[in-house]
């Protein structure tokens, strides 16, 4: 919507990016929409702002439903963890706009100018970045070098191709 206020639940620099495209955020006293994102200077007031907007009949987006985020060490939570937890609290599910909708895969063919038989999608999940190959004409290459494991490969997510990890794929290319 043209002119919405949003209350952003996300990371400063996710912040600064919906700044610098105009988007006008609230401090969360108010808003139109609600977006939560990957976060790691979540509070428990954000939460409980958000929560609230929602509740009162705020839009709810997300930008991305990846549980985990892979780090040195292990994983810290996600996007879409905390997604779960607000759609928990209040009932509502988010519309998520990043991997794996088709306005994704729409906006990268637009983007490069290639069509989406031309793109492939590579990552580590098979629930975000292969599904986006999958369910939209990209070809899908899973990296097992992050969060998913080779046993965890089963019909409809099974990738075009599988590699250990992102040097491998030189192989691939011509």
């Amino acid at each position: 919507r043209t002119n919405a206020s949003v209350y952003l639940v996300g990371t400063p620099a996710l912040e600064r990016s919906f700044r610098q495209y105009g988007i006008r955020l609230t401090d969360g006293s108010e808003a139109d929409i609600v977006v939560s994102s990957f976060d790691t200077t979540l509070t428990y007031d954000k939460l409980v702002k958000a929560c609230n907007l929602i509740r009162g009949g705020a839009e709810y987006f997300c930008t991305h439903p990846d549980y985990n985020c892979p780090v040195e060490g292990g994983y810290i939570p996600d996007s879409g963890a905390i997604a779960a937890l607000i759609t928990a609290a209040t009932g509502v599910k988010p519309r998520f706009f990043g991997k794996p909708c088709r306005e994704t895969a729409d906006i990268i063919a637009e983007q490069s100018g290639l069509s989406k038989s031309e793109i492939a999608v590579v990552g580590d999940r098979l629930y975000t970045d292969i599904a986006l190959g999958k369910n939209h004409g990209l070809l899908s290459v899973l990296v097992l070098s992050g969060e998913t494991k080779l046993t965890d490969i089963s019909g409809e997510t099974t990738p075009d191709i599988t590699v250990n990890g992102i040097g491998d794929l030189i192989q691939y290319i011509d």
